[in-house]
């Protein structure tokens, strides 16, 4: 009986007399073959565990041996021939010695028949004794269940568990956002992050780790194929003992998914509603509580899709979609009062977002449908133009329904259905919508994109070339999403428009044209902290829903902010599920507003071992605001006091003196700090007031 083949490439991190001559200043590891296997050390770190990498391919047989070529003191070649009840592939792998570490590629590509079989690429620790482990997951999970916030900054033992990359909903705990697996030594000054690149062709990935060391990337539905080459990048990055080292490593290399498009997203973006109200406001009042920004619930379309019908002139009226059959104001809309309304806005200094969704389509949809053909240009019945317009945009998720079943996918809003916005006659309509918002709507900031969760499935009425489920070809929705913003991208950042998400789908491979983060489930702590690391450099506001988000203590919940760096919902009139008026709470955000107005244009400073917070009596976070350090500090509990160590870069200094301000919850204006002088670590002591700070140093 044959055996299965689970194809590995052995990987030792020990101290090897016969290792190539390589300098510290060179490179930081330097390795040997041996015995059909690559050995590698760190140069000046004996003592270090060694681990493995191995790319396994379930239920596979390979050839015996691998071909090994060497081509260079620092570059090595595996390639092996792969067999799989009858059809064939041939796996390349490529070891490249780098300034940081390790490059490691995995290319299959295969011959006959298309297959598929979960691939994996793995790391494993000789032994797990005193290594600590770290991603960006919503905490670390020791908890089974958790009711309250949890830091998503500490790091744990190694243990197993599964999460799925984006999240298997965004109900989902078990997730992580970023495709980075951070271990550190037990020394605690050495961490090294197996990084999956976020620029490659990602379909599902899970990430897998066990209490005896492992972590693996499992790579799933990629199809094996003659006609394409998979080929997977990765990235073995050595770094101080931080988990900032990595995801720092990862901002540089990526930036274009970390970084706003278009950079007036940090002017836009403050506290926030999601309200079709269109009244007057209390504008002290409102900016005393940080208000800057409405995405505008605007249910001033005909019919989910068609946000700006074709009409004669900017005058003509339709009628806006009543939503569970509500009228709002007198239920007509036109182009210029859509414009009027974001001037209004922007005349107060405010912004507004416009309501855009590219998977959704339609309301009231029926099945079947058997009415007439409209002409081209008349879109006013949402089932002619689902069903004689777009008919092949319509989702048809792969094991999902049974091939007879040709019944729409409805969302669970309104009877609309979920569209491919891959699909070439959907992808027209969305970019003359896209054209129509910046022609018609000048006023507004930009637009913000509702629904990725449908993201997560693959059409099985289309072709991607690259995907497959269940032994047939499909085309992935996240490939979907890409080929569009590729296009809408382009059109909303030429004309100085910003684009914003509701991440429902939570995976940095996908905000690459993405400039700010608006999260329905922001008010749930797991959803809170996966769309944190998603916004790393790009504003984030989080869902409010009621005041029951801020029980048992809302100065908790407000810190749990600041230390995110993460704006609210504000209560205001007119929020769709949103929080409204509530005067028991709007004096939070009287209290914290000046605070979290300081947060506006905030970066993560992702240098290691910038901050800590001595004996851990608080929490500290530090961010980049223009010039300014802002540091907000939470959780002090009774602390009258507790002292922060700062190790800010020289580089990053405008000057040898920093001014010090402290703003405190309550107080509308900061209480004034003594200067402080640079110091390579500088140790601040820092007042509490309700167990919080916010710093500022400039």
């Amino acid at each position: 009986m044959k055996s299965y083949y689970q194809v590995a490439v052995f990987i030792l991190i020990a101290f090897c007399t016969s290792c190539l001559e390589l300098t510290a200043q060179e490179k930081p590891i330097q390795f040997t073959i041996e015995a059909q296997r690559i050995r590698l050390s760190f140069v000046n770190n004996a003592n270090a565990p060694f681990f493995y990498l191995a790319t396994i391919l379930p239920q596979t047989e390979s050839s015996a041996k691998s071909k090994i070529i060497n081509e260079g003191t620092d570059r090595i070649k595996f390639i092996r021939d792969m067999f799989y009840f009858g059809n064939n592939a041939q796996l390349t792998e490529i070891f490249q010695l780098t300034e940081y570490g390790l490059d490691w590629t995995v290319e299959i590509k295969g011959s006959g028949p298309a297959w598929s079989v979960p691939i994996e690429t793995r790391l494993d620790w000789e032994s797990s004794s005193g290594l600590r482990f770290w991603t960006t997951w919503p905490d670390n999970q020791e908890k089974e269940t958790i009711d309250s916030w949890q830091d998503p900054l500490l790091t744990t033992g190694f243990k197993k568990m599964n999460l799925v990359y984006g999240g298997e909903s965004h109900w989902s705990r078990n997730s992580f956002s970023i495709p980075i697996a951070t271990s550190f030594l037990s020394d605690q000054q050495t961490g090294l992050s197996f990084i999956r690149s976020p620029a490659d062709t990602i379909l599902g990935l899970e990430l897998q780790t066990n209490d005896s060391g492992r972590v693996a990337f499992r790579h799933l539905q990629h199809r094996i194929a003659d006609h394409y080459t998979i080929r997977f990048h990765h990235h073995i990055v050595v770094h101080p003992a931080d988990w900032r080292a990595g995801l720092g490593w990862m901002e540089k290399r990526f930036g274009e998914y970390f970084f706003p498009q278009e950079p007036a997203a940090n002017e836009i973006a403050g506290n926030a509603a999601y309200s079709a109200f269109e009244g007057d406001l209390d504008t002290t009042y409102f900016n005393r509580m940080g208000f800057k920004l409405n995405w505008k619930a605007s249910l001033d379309f005909p019919y989910m899709g068609l946000f700006i019908p074709p009409t004669n002139n900017n005058d003509s009226l339709w009628e806006k979609y009543r939503q569970r059959g509500v009228q709002v104001g007198d239920g007509m809309a036109s182009a210029n009062r859509l414009q009027q309304y974001s001037k209004k806005f922007r005349d107060k200094g405010y912004y507004t977002l416009s309501y855009f969704n590219i998977t959704e389509f339609g309301n009231k949809i029926v099945y079947p449908y058997h009415g007439p053909t409209l002409a081209p240009n008349d879109w006013s019945n949402a089932n002619d133009a689902v069903y004689h317009k777009l008919n092949s945009a319509l989702l048809k998720p792969a094991g999902v329904l049974p091939d007879w079943d040709e019944r729409p996918v409805f969302s669970n809003w309104e009877d609309c259905v979920v569209m491919d916005p891959g699909d070439s006659a959907y992808q027209t309509f969305l970019l003359n919508q896209a054209r129509l918002h910046l022609e018609k709507i000048p006023a507004s900031a930009g637009i913000c994109i509702d629904r990725l969760d449908w993201l997560r499935y693959y059409n099985q009425n289309r072709d991607d070339g690259v995907s497959m489920v269940d032994g047939r070809p499909v085309h992935a929705m996240v490939l979907s999403w890409n080929q569009a913003m590729n296009r809408i991208g382009p059109i909303m950042h030429g004309n100085g428009k910003v684009i914003f998400c509701n991440p429902l789908y939570k995976r940095i491979d996908l905000m690459k044209e993405v400039d700010g983060i608006y999260d329905e489930y922001g008010n749930y702590s797991h959803s809170l902290n996966l769309s944190a690391f998603l916004a790393l450099k790009k504003p984030l506001i989080a869902w409010t829903v009621s005041r029951d988000d801020f029980l048992p203590n809302p100065d908790a919940y407000f810190q749990q902010h600041l230390y995110l760096g993460s704006f609210l919902t504000v209560p205001f009139p007119g929020n769709d599920h949103t929080i409204l008026p509530d005067s028991t709470i709007e004096r939070y955000y009287l209290d914290y507003g000046p605070m979290l107005i300081a947060l506006r244009g905030r970066k993560w400073v992702l240098e290691p071992n910038v901050i800590r917070v001595v004996d851990e009596k608080a929490k500290a976070n530090i961010f980049k605001v223009g010039k300014k350090w802002v540091i907000p500090v939470i959780y002090g509990a009774e602390q009258p006091s507790v002292d922060i160590v700062l190790a800010i870069p020289k580089t990053f200094l405008q000057g040898k003196w920093w001014n010090m301000k402290v703003l405190y919850p309550g107080d509308p204006v900061p209480t004034k700090g003594k200067s402080v002088k640079y110091q390579a670590q500088s140790t601040l002591t820092i007042p509490l007031k309700r167990g919080c700070a916010l710093v500022i140093l400039e």
